[in-house]
């Protein structure tokens, strides 16, 4: 039996169906919602939802296009299909009908004899069926009136988020393609001057003054700078476009083994890392040890001029998460400037300070930015310096479970 809507409910109806259409953003999840909504509402067993097709030769008949369907294995089968309606359930005006001449692709062990019609300004149609005439105190074309405007301007917004994904993505692609490209074609003369110039080191270097030798030099440094510059754009772009698979991140663990990789190319010098136990995040995992990684080599690089350098890595609560920071006590910067630090190709020091190519940092708020989380520095000339960073949070018992699958 379909259930009857009176204007007590009316309200309540409009409100949750409101709150559906406004809670999708892909047309596919969008009409299915609301179609399940519809027939909760309505206790009609079954419905559509079709958009317009194209035009046929007999007036009798309408070509549409099955968006969705429930209620019905048979309709459900047929979603995507373009199939033929009469043209008295395709009339674009709302309307509970007697409908003798339902299509054969509506198929059912008690046929349905009624259908309510409810159309969808510039799209299509939601068709409900049942086999037994309904009964409202409220007529239901009336009681729906108002939403089916709001679901057409709704199905226009996830079309253009859809297509606004699209070109992006195809964007997206067409960079990274790029990105490779450029790597190519710009690793090829790179490779043949740092060839070239090693060859006219050994055969002919005995022949070369001071001068001539100073000069070969730097040209093969300058090549191996650009090479590295290469590296970082690429890695630098390939953050956007990287699929991110987030888990629960043991920090404080990740953290240790990122210090543990540097210590070993740290002969002769003299570094204390201070890692303080700290809450999990959420996250992807590579992409938070690229962060880390970062954070901690720039550490260690504007430490060097000190007789013992001292890295602390620690964390505080945070209103949206987890912030964590990096501390060191190395050359610092002024805080006027500390705006510039994540800026592509950046720099504070020059480079016969301090090598880099100015990305790492740029990198650092990419990866960051992609999980929802924000990045700032503070510091003081000779005085050290401390990059703040904030993730979601994880939870424990989550992290729990992670750490026992690797295992």
């Amino acid at each position: 039996m379909v259930n009857a809507v009176n204007s007590v409910q009316a309200l309540s109806v409009l409100y949750d169906l409101a709150l559906t259409i406004g809670s999708e953003v892909t047309v596919d999840a969008l009409l299915t919602r609301t179609l399940q909504r519809f027939l909760y509402h309505t206790g009609f067993p079954a419905g559509v939802v079709y958009s317009r097709g194209a035009a046929l030769d007999d007036p009798a008949w309408k070509e549409v296009r099955l968006e969705a369907a429930i209620g019905n294995y048979g309709l459900v089968k047929r979603k995507g299909e373009c199939l033929r309606l009469p043209a008295t359930l395709a009339d674009p005006t709302s309307a509970l009908i007697e409908a003798d001449d339902l299509p054969d692709w509506f198929p059912a062990r008690k046929p349905y004899r009624f259908c309510l019609r409810l159309p969808i300004p510039d799209f299509g149609a939601v068709l409900l069926l049942t086999p037994t005439a309904p009964d409202s105190a409220l007529p239901l074309t009336e009681l729906f009136a108002p939403i089916m405007a709001r679901l057409a301007t709704a199905i226009t917004l996830c079309q253009r988020i859809r297509e606004r994904t699209e070109a992006l993505e195809s964007a997206n692609r067409e960079l990274e393609a790029f990105s490779y490209s450029v790597s190519h074609d710009l690793r090829a003369p790179l490779r043949a001057i740092d060839g070239f110039s090693h060859i006219l080191l050994e055969d002919y270097g005995g022949k070369l003054d001071a001068e001539g030798l100073r000069l070969l030099d730097a040209v093969r440094d300058n090549a191996v700078r650009m090479s590295r510059l290469i590296d970082d754009i690429l890695r630098f772009s390939r953050m956007s476009v990287r699929e991110m698979q987030t888990a629960p991140i043991d920090m404080t663990s990740l953290t240790r083994e990122v210090a543990d990789e540097l210590q070993t190319a740290l002969a002769g010098r003299v570094v204390r890392f201070d890692i303080a136990a700290m809450p999990p995040a959420q996250g992807d995992r590579a992409m938070i040890r690229q962060v880390l990684v970062n954070l901690l080599e720039n550490a260690l690089k504007f430490t060097r001029p000190r007789a013992q350098a001292v890295v602390e890595v620690g964390s505080t609560p945070d209103e949206q998460g987890n912030a964590y920071c990096v501390r060191d006590n190395g050359v610092g910067f002024d805080m006027q400037y500390a705006d510039k630090l994540f800026g592509v190709f950046e720099r504070l020091h020059g480079r016969e300070q301090f090598e880099g190519t100015g990305i790492g940092l740029a990198i650092v708020k990419r990866i960051v930015a992609r999980h929802g989380g924000r990045v700032w520095a503070e510091g003081k000339v000779d005085a050290g310096a401390a990059m703040h960073f904030t993730l979601p949070r994880a939870e424990a018992a989550a992290l729990g479970e992670e750490e026992t699958a690797r295992e």
